[in-house]
């Protein structure tokens, strides 16, 4: 399998494979003003390679330290793209931490429009 990670200045998406779930574990900090520039095509090469592997998808966003509102439409997109293409997929995150309990929190309500996508704070 191909999944490969992604690094921008301070902010790093670390991909692993664990048995049939793909694994992006999210770090470090986004505060470009475009963050879909480089999210958009990483998204599509990962769901390409979850596609071709028959995989599930689990991000992980509990290592990540800071995200800007920007973050928050690539990853709507990302939802509603795992949901049309039927691709189970849960998103974690820090519930514990306000920054990301709050844009979660607006992720779960397009997340629980499908059967295929979950939201979870740990």
């Amino acid at each position: 399998m191909a999944l490969s990670s992604l690094k921008m200045q301070e902010f790093e998406i670390e991909a692993v494979l664990h048995g049939t779930v793909a694994e992006l574990n999210w770090k470090g900090a986004i505060h470009s003003p475009n963050p879909e520039d480089f999210l958009d095509p990483y998204f599509d090469h990962v769901i390409q390679e979850v596609q071709k592997g028959k995989l599930s998808l689990k991000c992980n966003f509990v290592p990540l330290e800071y995200m800007n509102s920007a973050s928050i439409p690539p990853l709507i997109g990302l939802l509603r793209t795992l949901a049309e293409k039927s691709i189970q997929a849960e998103f974690v995150y820090d519930a514990s931490r306000k920054v990301q309990s709050a844009s979660f929190r607006a992720l779960d309500v397009i997340a629980r429009k499908s059967k295929f996508t979950s939201v979870r704070g740990v």
